[in-house]
């Protein structure tokens, strides 16, 4: 035999002798496989009948099913956090407060926004021309409610507040007016604010006018499939040069809706899972 095939024979016995080593058990019973410098070292964790801990994300999408998912993992070394933008809610079932906790078992549940408030919050200080904010009006109208005053006379939210059917009878005036000259507008008494504008009508100019409600009100849930809030909303505008005429919505402290909202919803979990909630992200 060469030396040449000795030599590797006897490198091919030096890796099989290292590679041939037993078993060992370290922190909570977890197999693992000592090899010598310039060898790996794997864990054997998958020969087990079942893992040595609890590890990884369970991702919820509703709030019923977070609060099961925690109400089964949960123990002393639970710990809650939540953050208001975006709305999460994260649960780590071995945070250890006390000492040091490996952190990477938990629940998390983003709370998903309603359709409409995705809409709404959408078009907020988006400009566009008065047919556009009147067909987006119109197709969302079903959130439009009427807010007067109540049984014993007190007012509830702005007076007068337009309901839908008057709401719908701006719009179609407004997308009716594409081809007109807005010349001027002004606040009436009311709080509606009254458009003057020039149209030609067969060969003839004519002046006309046409009373917009400068705010109105929304009953919308922020959350999919959640309580609806109120959202006011202001109607605002531009008259250009040529008369062209630019509006866009303002939702009034929109922020403010959202964070009532998911201080609500912190209310509802933590009362059901027994658990403070903290105001947060959990470490990585």
């Amino acid at each position: 035999m060469e030396l040449k095939d000795i030599q590797t024979e006897a490198a091919t016995l030096a890796t099989l002798a290292a590679a041939h080593q037993d078993l060992r058990f370290v922190g909570a019973g977890v197999p693992m496989v000592l090899l010598p410098e310039g060898y790996s070292a794997h864990t054997m964790e998958h020969l087990l009948t079942a893992p040595a801990r609890k590890k990884g994300t369970t991702v919820l999408n509703d709030a019923e099913s977070f609060i099961a998912v925690v109400k089964d993992q949960k123990g002393e070394d639970t710990r809650m956090f939540s953050t208001i933008e975006p709305p999460t809610f994260t649960a780590v079932f071995n945070h250890t407060a006390a000492g040091t906790g490996w952190g990477d078992h938990r629940a998390h549940y983003a709370a998903p926004l309603a359709p409409e408030w995705k809409a709404w919050t959408g078009m907020d200080s988006k400009k566009v021309n008065q047919v556009e904010l009147a067909q987006f009006i119109e197709n969302n109208l079903i959130d439009v409610v009427f807010i007067d005053k109540d049984a014993a006379g007190a007012p509830v939210g702005e007076v007068g507040s337009p309901d839908g059917s008057t709401l719908l009878e701006v719009c179609r005036t407004l997308e009716a007016k594409k081809k007109v000259d807005f010349k001027s507008a002004i606040r009436l008494a009311d709080g509606s604010t009254q458009f003057t504008y020039d149209e030609d009508v067969s060969g003839s100019a004519r002046q006309g006018q046409l009373a917009v409600p400068e705010q109105f009100s929304l009953g919308i849930p922020v959350f999919e499939n959640g309580d609806k809030y109120r959202v006011d909303v202001r109607l605002r505008y531009r008259i250009a040069d040529g008369g062209q005429l630019t509006m866009w919505l303002e939702l009034i402290r929109p922020h403010k809706t959202i964070e009532h909202a998911v201080k609500e919803l912190r209310a509802t979990i933590a009362a059901a899972t027994e658990l403070q909630i903290l105001n947060g992200t959990p470490s990585k």
